[in-house]
């Protein structure tokens, strides 16, 4: 008989330092992420954040759910994203996932969404014909660099085994897009300096709010600032080992997250962008700017994408991809997705709004 247990927000510092939480061979959430989860300035203590299922006293399954909450007509309605689920490979497709699911629907009152999914978890979220669609975001992926070992080992086994040869091939193919960006440089000098993670003054806030205020989520100041201190991913030895136990992000060699603010030779504030950096894969999930300033923006992008030598880079912002493609040296490009669901009982209040404006990072795809 599976047995459900249900950790609420507060009561989840108490289990993250338990000797249950201890002898879990895998772990339903890491410390780094509760830590997060406790500081997220959406959530309420009374949240059921965790969802555990045993089957004769071991973890078989498990679901998270990261609080947030969007606006209509400045109207808050405080929901849960969809942010983790995980079954013990012995005992899937036996409905324990679609168990766990019930209690949540039930617990968050039928006020989900979900993006950033595995297909595997859209597969059980189709089967309870509880969602549709709320938007599709349609972007572009650049390839800067070749990364052949990043993406053939995870396409086939042979690719896997020959992994070392693709990375050898990758340092060589590289070396030569070096030399020819060298002769080959499509960015001109721009008119603009850049702060990093510049304190928000008023004059920034000013700025923001200005497209912030049209968003359906309205990130703050306070939002930016949790994304900021409080990530999911660490760059460090324990965070290697804890991962070995824990089936989602929680480490990188490589993983920034940092705001960036664009000023024009007279001062004048024309951009504010969150970008992240993994593993040479760059996104930008927030981007504020104004129409007449894309040339500026797409410049800067350009110059941290060459400063960094990065791999990959994934822009949803039209202006921006229009841009790009006349300013970034690429290897090849392909059209890049992201598709956010709500459940039936959100969707009768998101219908009646005529415009509803996603950023990349909303959800937590910001985190990952």
């Amino acid at each position: 008989m599976i047995l459900i247990q249900k950790i609420a927000l507060k009561e989840l510092d108490s289990f993250i330092n338990s000797k249950i939480y201890k002898e879990l061979k895998n772990k339903p959430i890491s410390k780094t992420r509760a830590v997060s989860y406790l500081k997220n300035p959406r959530a309420n203590n009374k949240d059921v954040v965790l969802y555990l299922a045993f089957l004769n006293n071991q973890l078989v399954s498990y679901r998270t759910i990261l609080a947030d909450t969007f606006f209509i007509e400045n109207k808050p309605t405080s929901f849960g994203w969809l942010s983790g689920n995980w079954v013990h490979k012995k005992h899937r497709r036996k409905g324990i996932s679609t168990l766990l699911f019930n209690e949540v629907l039930k617990d968050w009152q039928g006020k989900l969404m979900y993006t950033n999914y595995a297909e595997a978890s859209k597969l059980v979220y189709d089967k309870t014909k509880q969602f549709k669609t709320l938007q599709e975001l349609k972007g572009t992926k650049f390839y800067t660099r070749f990364c052949l070992a990043d993406i053939l080992p995870t396409k086939n086994k042979v690719f896997k085994r020959t992994k070392l040869f693709w990375m050898v091939l990758d340092i060589v193919l590289n070396l030569f897009l070096d030399i020819k960006n060298l002769f080959k440089s499509k960015v001109k000098d721009a008119s603009f300096y850049v702060k990093k993670d510049e304190k928000w003054k008023d004059s920034v806030l000013e700025f923001t709010n200005n497209f912030i205020s049209k968003t359906l989520f309205q990130r703050s100041l306070k939002e930016f600032n949790w994304i900021h201190n409080y990530p999911w991913i660490l760059k460090d030895k324990i965070a290697k080992e804890d991962s070995k136990q824990y089936h989602f992000s929680l480490y990188a060699k490589e993983f920034d997250s940092n705001m960036y603010t664009i000023y024009n030779t007279n001062n004048c504030l024309i951009g504010c962008l969150l970008l992240t950096v993994r593993n040479g894969h760059v996104k930008v999930p927030y981007a504020y700017f104004l129409k007449e300033n894309t040339k500026e923006i797409a410049h800067f992008i350009v110059g941290k994408c060459a400063e960094m030598r990065v791999k990959t880079l994934v822009i949803y912002q039209k202006e921006l991809e229009k841009e790009l493609n006349n300013n970034l040296l690429v290897v090849t490009k392909k059209v890049f997705n992201q598709k956010y669901f709500m459940t039936n009982k959100l969707e009768k209040s998101l219908s009646q709004v005529a415009a509803i404006e996603i950023q990349s990072g909303d959800g937590d795809v910001v985190f990952t």
